[in-house]
């Protein structure tokens, strides 16, 4: 019994560190989505905007991947493995996460190298704007799925010594 509540603590922090180190890569990358909005509006050399707009391509790209390949993949294990399965409302998030993800797939295509953002660069504010409101409705779905399954029933923390 001891074991068995040991390996499921030791399984839900493995999780819980993985879905922790995601949550700071959203910060970084809201983080990096404020920096180019800033430099949106203040005048900066071209090559400024140009790093900037690459860098959170390249966040906004390692988020994802993540989210799909790593957080909701260990999130459907453990929802299995802790019999906390809810399918219905599993597979209606991820069919909403799609939306957010076909927008930021389309911006990074759009803005992905230096000749790309200087031929659309009149589009960056308002692409940006659209991103934003995307990435929005997308953290709040990534927010219900872990409540809904990581951080219900969290195993007892504390086990026989």
């Amino acid at each position: 019994m001891v074991a068995t509540a040991q390996t499921a603590m030791a399984q839900w922090q493995r999780i819980e560190a993985l879905v922790q180190a995601w949550l700071g890569e959203r910060q970084q990358l809201l983080h990096l989505l404020t920096t180019v909005r800033n430099a949106c509006t203040h005048p900066q050399p071209s090559n400024v905007i140009s790093e900037r707009v690459q860098q959170f391509c390249e966040v906004l790209m390692d988020y994802i991947s993540a989210g799909y390949f790593e957080i909701y993949r260990e999130l459907a294990r453990e929802a299995r493995c802790f019999k906390r399965d809810n399918p219905a409302l599993t597979h209606s998030i991820m069919q909403q996460l799609d939306s957010s993800t076909d927008e930021a797939l389309a911006f990074n295509d759009d803005f992905d190298s230096e000749a790309s953002i200087a031929m659309r660069y009149h589009q960056l504010a308002s692409r940006l704007n659209a991103l934003q409101e995307k990435m929005e409705e997308r953290f709040a779905l990534e927010d219900q799925l872990i409540v809904s399954i990581h951080q219900r029933d969290v195993p007892e923390r504390t086990l026989v010594h």
